[in-house]
């Protein structure tokens, strides 16, 4: 019992599953941080300081409501 526990702990079949989820989590972060950051440098850029998430959506819903 004690070599099937050796043995078990010592397999790296599944640690390349692991480390890509990981990098895939990693890069996905990393993504959509970036993406954040340059839709508030674009928005400050053209003149909309004041532009919160909240803000964004209120203009949103306001311009494509359907009536």
């Amino acid at each position: 019992m004690k070599e099937i526990v050796i043995e078990f702990l010592k397999d790296e079949a599944g640690q390349s599953v692991v480390e890509y989820s990981l990098l895939l989590t990693l890069i996905g972060a990393s993504t959509v941080f970036m993406l954040t950051m340059m839709g508030l440098s674009i928005s400050r850029m053209m003149g909309m300081s004041d532009v919160t998430v909240q803000n964004y959506t209120s203009w949103a819903y306001e311009k494509f409501k359907t009536k």
